[in-house]
């Protein structure tokens, strides 16, 4: 939920109210068909099965499946941190441009 937060915040900040509609465009057009909580990822249809492991929402899903910390943890934390990132540099952009 952070990092979905966190992308949210960093698209907003960014892109004004048209980074809210990339976000939901994202996270929940294309994450929560993809994201494979009522069936396995492996009898999704092809393009969903292809994003699933992409997206947090399938990286999420299929950690608690599995109840081990793997690989989905660090797309996960991957997603967090490149959004802390932008917002640092929207940030630094802002202050730049007000200072002129």
């Amino acid at each position: 939920m952070f990092a979905v937060g966190a992308v949210t915040l960093a698209f907003q900040t960014l892109f004004g109210v048209i980074g809210i509609g990339i976000t939901i465009l994202v996270f929940v057009i294309l994450g929560n068909p993809s994201g494979g909580g009522a069936y396995q990822p492996a009898v999704l249809p092809p393009f969903w099965r292809a994003i699933s492991s992409a997206l947090p929402n399938g990286a999420a899903t299929d950690t608690v499946r599995r109840i081990v910390i793997s690989g989905h943890l660090i797309l996960l934390a991957s997603y967090a941190a490149a959004a802390v990132i932008a917002l640092i540099g929207s940030t630094i952009h802002q202050r730049r441009a007000t200072t002129g």
